[in-house]
């Protein structure tokens, strides 16, 4: 069974803030429900993946930009 973060966890898993992570999770085309006040939003184990394969893919490309 997957395992499942709250939005405020799993920013913190991975080191950012969890408006970053929330707009990183739009740029990958994960939409977040809508939910009232005081309700958790889970997110997905594989999700929170995705996001940081994008990430790392990207934070590599401008290291090597950078480089040359």
């Amino acid at each position: 069974m997957e395992r499942h973060f709250s939005l405020r966890k799993a920013a913190k898993e991975i080191g950012v803030d969890r408006h970053t992570l929330k707009l990183w999770l739009t740029e990958i085309a994960i939409v977040l429900p809508p939910v009232r006040r005081g309700s958790k939003v889970l997110i997905r184990e594989s999700d929170l993946e995705r996001v940081m394969r994008k990430r790392t893919a990207r934070s590599d490309w401008s290291l090597l930009r950078k480089a040359g």
